[in-house]
């Protein structure tokens, strides 16, 4: 199984599947599934699938959810290995994931397992929340809500992530007066209006946020801004997008006063892509068995994951990838081999019958 490994994510990384172009991918899944399970129990939705065991009562269900897509970028070495490193486009975040969820469905489609096991393979996840193909999946399906704990082989270096931060943007925007730049007097300049607001979001810094006792760091960041005018003219319009991360525990709505209450009423405020926070879900019994059996290190994601996604539904939801965090999205982006064959050796050795 380890060279087969190995080999299912060379295939991977050989297909393009940037957001929006998950078909071919899809399909490269879909065949794969057919040779081990019944037509019965694949679900195609668009370019998401879900397979899934015939459920038994009793046992526990696992499922474990990986998406098809990823950023557009470049890779010089695109299918090579070179020190241990396997190269690819998503080749940590994610389809080192999808290579051990093609393994472990095809080791127990022939083997027994402890568990009920789901896969849950989805498109668009790198793009706007509202897009993100696991949503009509949860909406539309209700085997995914059978599982008693969601693993996201989200690349987290074979740690246990949970929680995840969410994340909202907000356009803030400074309204002024246009005028030519040589007569200043005659306008009023948007751009000014902005420098108390950006003075104190320059100050905001890091904030400590503890919840489900693990920490998570609170960030509020500009990183756009678009304005109307030219060179020499004295804007009448300034936007500046500005994403915030804040921890579990805190709704959207709080967040949202977060922002609210940085701007103090000195500019227009729309958000847009609000994604929730995700449950730390330490209490769950299934997760425990893991963490102890393999005495695995457990930290606070900081980021947002589809964790939060399934949380909304009720659903407790960790991270725990092959991938390595610091290699997504990265040009050159690769992955350990190792990483690859010891979350397959984990979590196999964690669903097999003892």
């Amino acid at each position: 199984m380890k060279e087969k490994l190995v080999e299912y994510l060379l295939q991977l990384v050989k297909i393009p599947s940037v957001i929006g172009n998950e078909k071919d991918i899809a399909d490269f899944v879909q065949d794969f599934s057919s040779r081990f399970y019944p037509e019965d129990r694949i679900i195609r939705h668009n370019n998401s699938l879900i397979v899934y065991d015939n459920i038994q009562p009793s046992k526990k269900t696992i499922a474990l959810v990986g998406h098809l897509d990823t950023v557009p970028g470049e890779n010089d070495f695109t299918g090579q290995i070179i020190d241990g490193k396997l190269y690819g486009l998503g080749a940590s975040d994610m389809k080192g994931g999808l290579a051990v969820m093609v393994g472990l469905m095809e080791h127990f489609s022939q083997n027994p397992s402890r568990f009920n096991l789901i896969y849950v393979f989805y498109e668009k996840e790198e793009g706007p929340y509202v897009d993100n193909g696991l949503e009509p999946l949860l909406i539309e399906y209700d085997i995914i809500h059978k599982a008693d704990l969601a693993i996201a082989l989200e690349p987290t270096n074979n740690r246990i992530q949970v929680g995840c931060l969410g994340t909202l943007h907000a356009s803030i925007i400074f309204e002024g007066k246009r005028a030519h730049s040589a007569r200043p007097w005659q306008g009023e300049n948007a751009i000014h209006k902005a420098a108390d607001f950006l003075k104190r979001l320059a100050d905001y810094g890091i904030h400590e946020y503890e919840f489900g006792g693990m920490k998570y760091l609170e960030v509020m960041n500009a990183t756009m801004v678009e304005f109307s005018g030219g060179r020499n003219i004295i804007p009448d319009k300034f936007v500046i997008n500005v994403n915030y991360r804040f921890a579990p525990g805190k709704t959207i709505e709080q967040a949202k006063e977060d922002v609210l209450k940085l701007v103090n009423g000195e500019a227009k405020v729309e958000f847009t892509d609000l994604c929730p926070s995700g449950d730390v879900c330490l209490y769950n019994p299934v997760l425990s068995q893991l963490i102890e059996e393999y005495n695995l290190p457990v930290e606070a994601k900081q980021a947002w994951t589809d964790v939060a996604r399934l949380s909304l539904h009720g659903i407790d939801a960790v991270n725990f990838g092959p991938g390595d965090p610091a290699q997504a999205h990265q040009k050159n982006e690769y992955i350990p081999v190792n990483n690859l064959l010891e979350n397959y050796d984990i979590l196999q050795g964690f669903i097999r019958i003892k």
